[in-house]
């Protein structure tokens, strides 16, 4: 070779070079991500952050009084009141009555301990960590307001309170850390009296970079009686916050010459707004001294609390809903406490505690005696959690409240040896938009978890999030399709995957076909497996159908048939769980990160182990910046096929933050995301199927599937609601989890739930038997086979619709108990629908219920 084709030969290479480490360089940086500024809501406190300087006014109202507070707002019927020696407010609603932040009578609790007393006298409780990862739990009571280290001031509708919680001294640092031999000798020790100034010169050494400059002994120093001494020396001689301050600036301390004691400034709000009392917690004002890092904060824990003596329940949002009778007597039984929209899918602890229903809606409330309340947390429900408890325990006081993970927190395990030891993490940066909950009051008849209920879902429609359904037509079928699934198979010994079908689009339309001879219609087809590889699909970055399940002019034939048997296809996507790892998804920079940083790949859950199964397939967790690149690359590619229906499996009912140091997205900013995205797909398909919605995918969901028909069974709790249902029927057609796979393979008790849920049914099926599920990551989805259920659906949907069909757009006026196992629901249009589930005849309204059996009455039916 010449020289001349050698140096060609070394460009070339060198080219192939460059443009490899290109592509490298271009795919580790994986898709675009969305500018997380744009997702920061406005915080409502942000008009109001000048009242730090304002003052307090008193509204005059001489026949408006409570003891011991003065009038700071009113609006309508209502005034808000403030105690300027205990921060406690109170509120009068239109009735009349009045609700405490604080119990009143609480110095007269004989159960609760002192600590227990500054918790009932606290508006306010942070739990935090120091630079070891100790924890400890402030009250305000006890760190703030006892030492009088918070100031008020009026704003519009209400009141704004400051609290430093903490101990605001300097510590050691009231004492400089390096001050020059002439300065000392200056302004303290010629101050002095010649045995105090011979201490305090003992306490400082010449620094070894600079001689002329005296750096503090902390360690003799940081002793009590010594600092106790050196501090009173120090003032003694004159020493001044100003002093300090120039030592500081001279010899470049800064901000390290600040408190070495934990301290917060935190800002709280109440207004009065709408016949509601809005409470605002503005995060992106808290500050935090030193290494001291807030993990959570728990917000009007005992706001109306009841006593000892008090009748009701509280509400919580657990699954379908969930009562806590009023001391209830299960006082060796744990608090209550659940995650909003369930836990945070970024969690890589293996292990799990009781498997539970998520809660859906960021809602809690208390019936006592004739009155109630009710509250929703309206801005940070995706970093909050719900907690109650029962009097008895701690206190005489039930009570129920909102708490919110100020960061995220995760554990990181450590070997030394053959020992393993848990290390606690929080991510350095924190959320920092607003947490705010809308309390509102009810009386009479409507302090009841119906009138909760029928409260709520008037709010959500006036906020647009709820639309009346049009309620012309049969009860809807629900019916999930298994079609395409990834499958382990092996050529002469050599393993391979392929995929295959167990329900082309053709046998879609002929289980269609067969479900309308035996009268069903309306059926909603959930295709499950029909691009990308199966089920666990590829990288939704494109839409190319899989072949094994038939043509795309195969899969809009089927959605035909389906619109003219009065019914809509859904073809199903994930768009947050990305099962492998193609070209359109690279984990380094599109997965998620743990607060450990690792990526976020995750193993499914094994009920039987009680753990992550590690022999499942893993998958990883999107980062929620991704979410509108993969999103919009899919609904560009979809749109082609000219489907107006689409089912989201996990946009809209699941929730994950993603913990990256560069970029980090905690949970309120996800889920912003992700209403945005559903607002997207809502405009360019219209009808939406969505599984399991959290409340803030309600605004743009069609149809609803996975809904929670019971609650997670806490020991605490006494009874199951379907405060879900109450809140959306008449809004949205839904149904729960599919008859064929329920634990209860009892039918007849399935209808009977649908009915008193007012539920339409849902199954699960295939063409070919669940048998041929082997092999497959799907073993678990046994029974599927249609010619197995087909009759007994047919039957059971044509004995629904006989009941629900008409009550299809009524909403729910009130759910009652009348004894354990029998229910009553009434409609607005005057029907009712009695269901008992007992093995004897009840009388319900006049009329004889057989045995696990129901029955209807009113101008409906």
């Amino acid at each position: 070779m010449n020289k001349r084709q050698k140096t060609c030969t070394a460009l070339a290479c060198t080219g192939v070079a460059a443009i490899a480490l290109a592509a490298l360089l271009l795919g580790s940086r994986g898709v675009p991500a969305a500018d997380l500024s744009a997702y920061a809501e406005p915080s409502r406190a942000a008009a109001s952050a000048t009242a730090e300087a304002g003052t307090l006014a008193y509204l005059d109202g001489d026949a408006d009084t409570v003891e011991g507070m003065g009038l700071v707002a009113k609006d309508g019927g209502m005034s808000l009141y403030y105690n300027e020696k205990t921060t406690e407010i109170a509120v009068r609603d239109g009735s009349g009555r009045l609700w405490y932040s604080n119990p009143p009578q609480r110095e007269q609790d004989g159960l609760a301990s002192g600590y227990e007393k500054e918790s009932l006298a606290s508006q306010l409780s942070v739990q935090f960590r120091d630079s070891v990862g100790t924890n400890q739990i402030y009250t305000n009571f006890a760190r703030s307001i006892s030492g009088g280290q918070f100031k008020a001031a009026s704003i519009e509708g209400g009141i704004r309170i400051e609290y430093t919680i903490g101990d605001t001294s300097l510590g050691i640092n009231a004492l400089p850390r390096l001050i020059s031999k002439k300065r000392l000798e200056e302004k303290v020790v010629s101050r002095l009296e010649p045995a105090l100034a011979k201490y305090v010169s003992a306490r400082y050494y010449a620094s070894k970079s600079n001689p002329d400059v005296l750096e503090r002994l902390d360690g003799q120093i940081s002793k009590k009686l010594v600092l106790d001494k050196m501090v009173d020396a120090f003032e003694k001689a004159g020493y001044t916050a100003d002093d300090l301050a120039a030592d500081n600036a001279e010899n470049g301390i800064g901000e390290a010459g600040g408190s070495d004691k934990p301290s917060f400034t935190i800002p709280v709000e109440y207004r009065l707004d709408r016949g509601s009392l809005l409470v605002t917690v503005p995060l992106g004002q808290l500050q935090e001294s030193g290494p001291f890092r807030l993990r959570s904060l728990d917000l009007l824990s005992y706001f109306g609390a009841a006593d000892g003596k008090a009748e009701g329940y509280m509400l919580v949002p657990d699954g379908s809903g969930s009562l806590i009778n009023l001391n209830n007597g299960k006082i060796t039984q744990e608090q209550y406490v659940q995650r909003v929209y369930g836990s945070d899918r970024n969690d890589n602890s293996r292990t799990r505690g009781q498997v539970s229903e998520d809660a859906k809606l960021p809602v809690f409330g208390m019936k006592s005696g004739d009155g109630g309340w009710f509250a929703v947390i309206e801005k940070g429900d995706a970093i909050a959690s719900i907690a109650a408890d029962i009097g008895g325990k701690q206190s005489s006081y039930n009570h129920v409240y909102g708490s919110f993970a100020i960061r995220g927190e995760d554990e990181l395990e450590m070997y030394t040896g053959q020992k393993m030891q848990e290390i606690q993490l929080l991510t350095e940066e924190r959320y920092r938009g607003d947490v705010e909950i809308r309390y509102s009051f009810l009386g009479g008849a409507e302090a009841s978890y119906s009138g909760m209920a029928r409260l709520y879902r008037r709010q959500l429609e006036e906020r647009g999030a709820l639309r009346r359904l049009d309620a012309d037509g049969p009860l809807p079928f629900f019916l999930d399709v298994i079609g395409t699934v990834d499958k382990r198979a092996s050529l002469a010994g050599v393993p391979y995957r392929e995929t295959v079908a167990l329900t082309t689009f053709k046998q879609a339309g002929k289980i269609g076909s067969l479900l309308r001879d035996n009268g069903v219609q309306a059926v909603q087809m959930r295709y499950l497996g029909w691009f990308g590889g199966g089920i666990s699909h590829h990288s939704p970055s494109s839409v190319k159908i899989d072949s094994e399940a038939g043509s795309a002019a195969g899969l809009k034939s089927l959605a035909a048939q389906l619109d003219d048997g009065g019914g809509m296809l859904f073809p199903d996507v994930a768009f947050q769980t990305i099962y492998n790892n193609d070209r359109g998804f690279t984990p380094t920079s599109d997965a998620a990160r743990f607060v450990t940083k690792e990526q976020a790949k995750l193993n499914p859950y094994n009920p039987a182990l009680s753990r992550m199964d590690s022999m499942k397939p893993a998958y990883y967790l999107l980062s929620p910046a991704k979410l509108p690149y993969y999103v919009g690359e899919f609904s560009s590619d979809y749109g082609k096929l000219g489907l107006g229906s689409l089912s989201l499996r996990d946009l809209g009912g699941e929730l994950a933050a993603d913990y990256r140091d560069s970029r980090p997205v905690f949970r309120e900013t996800a889920k912003a995301i992700a209403k945005e995205q559903l607002g997207k797909l809502k405009m360019a398909y219209h009808q939406l199927l969505i599984q399991s919605p959290n409340a803030y995918a309600l605004p743009f969901s069609s149809r609803l599937i996975g809904v929670p028909s019971g609650s997670s069974g806490f020991t605490l709790t006494d009874e199951a609601i379907p405060f879900y249902q109450m809140v959306l029927h008449g809004y949205a057609d839904y149904a729960g989890e599919p008859m064929n796979r329920s634990g209860d393979s009892d039918l007849r008790l399935q209808l009977l739930k649908s009915l008193e849920l007012g539920a339409a049914p849902r199954f699960e099926w295939s063409w070919l038997p669940s048998s041929e599920l082997k092999s497959t990551d799907f073993e678990q989805l046994y029974s599927t086979g249609y010619e197995a259920w087909l009759a007994d659906a047919a039957e059971l949907y044509r004995e629904a619709d006989k009941v629900l069909g008409p009550l299809r757009g009524v909403r729910m006026s009130s759910h009652e108990i009348i004894q354990e196992g029998l229910v009553l629901v009434s409609y607005e249009n005057g029907a009712w629908v009695a269901v008992n589930y007992t093995k004897q005849s009840a009388e319900v309204n006049g009329v004889s219920i057989e045995p696990e059996s129901y029955a209807t009455g009113g101008t409906a039916t």
